[in-house]
């Protein structure tokens, strides 16, 4: 185990409680460590009770659906006179007391990103994210203001920069996809600019002689406005549409920055180097143009490694946003291509896969995260039937009569996940993946 002692204060906000579990970051944590133990992640990660709760309150009405789902997920914000009480020392010790254990073969730190997970999981590595949400407590943020959202958060930020030295905050308001959960808070997101001591203790006594150290860096980026040093505000977000076509109402970006959820900010990347420096262990620095950018590569490996067990790889699991199960998906000895949202864009990527693979998915499985409205951009379920006439697509846990306000989704999923047969014969095992395949197909991506 680990030898760092925590020097939290005795006011910290508990790090479970500070940190979105609705998020990329948290959500995709959860299942990295649950694909290391050989564990499935369905319900994201959640016990009976959460499943039975979205079951029941899928029987409502669609407002009243959409209300309760925004409530929810407000009840996980922290309020703004106790954001100088959220230590991001302290959620780095909380990350790495996901992964107990001896040695690993590696670690991926650095962006979010669900291909990745499947791919930690393959080679037994952990992911120690860069980019975390704290959602701040707010009924009266209007999604059509961001001008009042920048406001907000230029007053209430102050004491969550001077906690925390070694983080940058991006503050993101994003109308389109997130309009039912930014009425009830305000999205900050954290990027970590430093390892900090609990990061460091891992890396330094948690990793296997010459272990790699592999970073994720994304390459995304918005425009932003600066409201103070380590803090930008960012209008709208990666998914749906483009920067352009939010109304700003009168908010100028005057620099680029990482995208808020996705881009890697490049400070981390000296503190990583100097560690290296002093621990003998290689850096590996994949930079990816974008987001997606890792989704068919990492297909194609799993395709790979599946048929070299003798698996027959005919059908295509398209994931969504926090729909992840790498550990349940190789059981079912299918191929995972994660995407972002269920957006125009994660079609076209699920279109030139499918035609870069050329005729070898007969069947594609797809589910779809329910963020609940019908923004602008949104690909609901008649829109991926259109553009994939020539495979056999179903859906996986969807009632598409009550999409994008299908909560039950997130729970159905891991369901419709169970029920897959399995391929006969045996399955590879998490972690049987050797490293140094998963090194040379990063560094390919990474020229």
């Amino acid at each position: 185990m680990t030898s760092f002692v925590s020097n939290r204060r005795p006011n910290t906000i508990e790090p479970a409680d500070a940190i979105a579990a609705f998020d990329s970051a948290a959500s995709m944590l959860g299942s990295t460590a649950h694909g290391l133990r050989g564990e499935p992640f369905d319900r994201l990660g959640k016990g009976r009770a959460f499943a039975a709760t979205l079951h029941a309150a899928n029987l409502l009405p669609r407002p009243l659906r959409q209300r309760l789902y925004a409530v929810a997920g407000a009840a996980e914000g922290v309020s703004p006179d106790r954001l100088g009480d959220v230590d991001f020392d302290a959620v780095a010790e909380w990350v790495t007391g996901h992964y107990p254990g001896d040695k690993y073969p590696a670690v991926l730190l650095g962006s979010s990103n669900g291909a990745a997970v499947h791919l930690a999981t393959a080679i037994g590595a952990p992911w120690l994210p860069q980019t975390f949400l704290v959602p701040v407590r707010w009924k009266g943020n209007d999604p059509g203001r961001p001008d009042r959202a920048l406001e907000f958060g230029a007053d209430a930020a102050p004491a969550l920069l001077r906690r925390n030295p070694d983080i940058a905050l991006h503050h993101m308001h994003d109308a389109n996809q997130d309009q039912l959960m930014i009425g009830q808070m305000a999205y900050f997101r954290v990027k970590r600019r430093a390892l900090g001591a609990a990061y460091e203790a891992f890396l330094r006594e948690r990793l296997a002689p010459d272990a790699p150290i592999i970073v994720l860096a994304d390459s995304s980026t918005w425009p932003v406005t600066t409201v103070a040093e380590r803090h930008v505000f960012q209008v709208g977000a990666q998914g749906g549409i483009r920067p352009q076509d939010y109304d700003r109402h009168g908010i100028e970006p005057d620099t680029d920055a990482p995208e808020a959820e996705w881009g890697f900010d490049a400070h981390l990347l000296d503190d990583v180097e100097r560690l290296a420096a002093a621990t003998g262990h290689p850096v590996h620095v994949v930079r990816y143009p974008d987001t997606h950018a890792l989704s068919a590569p990492i297909a194609d490996l799993h395709r790979e490694w599946l048929g070299a067990a003798g698996v027959a790889t005919d059908t295509l699991l398209v994931e969504s946003f926090l729909l992840i199960d790498p550990v349940r998906t190789l059981r079912a000895g299918l191929v995972p291509l994660w995407t972002l949202f269920a957006v125009e864009s994660a079609v076209d990527v699920t279109v030139n896969y499918l035609r870069s693979a050329a005729g070898r998915f007969g069947s594609v499985r797809i589910g779809l995260f329910p963020h609940g409205v019908r923004s602008a951009g949104i690909a609901e379920p008649g829109l991926w039937r259109k553009r994939l006439p020539e495979v056999d697509v179903r859906f996986m846990g969807v009632d598409t009569s009550r999409y994008p306000a299908d909560f039950a989704a997130l729970v159905r999923y891991g369901s419709a996940l169970r029920a897959m047969p399995r391929p006969p014969g045996p399955t590879p095992q998490p972690g049987s993946l050797s490293v140094d395949r998963a090194v040379s197909l990063l560094s390919a991506i990474g020229r």
